[in-house]
């Protein structure tokens, strides 16, 4: 964040960072130690209650249909390495599994309740497409089973990263790149 002399009153040309607007929307907060962010209670609540709304079943699949325009009958899924949803051939996204996939999909209209569509609008397409996978990596529980997450150190592919993996299921709901253990850094 760019620091403001005394004549630059509020005004900050530097586009917001995913960590400060989620900040500001009152979806993250700092941990108690000051150390991290963690979800507020109450988006915690909410995105923990939307999430219930679309496990079991293909409701989150249909959710996904109808907030892409396409109708559900008409996609597939493929769910071997990964969760594939494709419709027409083309890939509509792909998520580490099932349990990533619905995590992924609550997400979306959760924080569209917090954050007003003009300030989304504002953001630059990658740091749009950054805020869901935030929220993700900031779950304690399973979105498919309901047991506990925690972070895993693993290599993929020859690069480090950090794996929110469910301790009942085995799901991996979401990985981050691990820079603090990436030799090539």
């Amino acid at each position: 964040m760019t620091r403001q002399s005394p004549d630059d009153g509020d005004e900050n040309d530097d586009p917001p960072t995913v960590e400060s607007l989620l900040r500001s929307a009152g979806v993250l907060e700092l941990t108690p130690d000051g150390t991290d962010v963690q979800l507020t209670d109450a988006f915690g609540r909410a995105f923990r209650e939307r999430i219930e709304q679309l496990r079991g079943g293909d409701r989150a699949l249909k959710w996904l249909a109808a907030a892409r325009g396409i109708d559900p009958g008409e996609v597939t899924v493929t769910d071997d390495d990964r969760f594939v949803v494709t419709h027409d051939g083309e890939t509509v996204g792909a998520w580490h599994s099932e349990a990533g996939f619905v995590a992924a999909v609550a997400a979306e209209p959760t924080l569209r309740e917090w954050i007003d569509e003009d300030r989304l609008a504002e953001l630059p397409d990658e740091t749009r497409a950054e805020l869901s996978a935030r929220l993700v990596m900031c779950l304690e529980r399973c979105p498919s089973c309901g047991e506990s997450l925690s972070f895993v150190d693993r290599e993929r592919d020859g690069t480090a990263e950090i794996a929110l993996t469910c301790a009942g299921c085995r799901a991996v709901v979401a990985t981050a790149p691990d820079v603090q253990n990436d030799d090539r850094l």
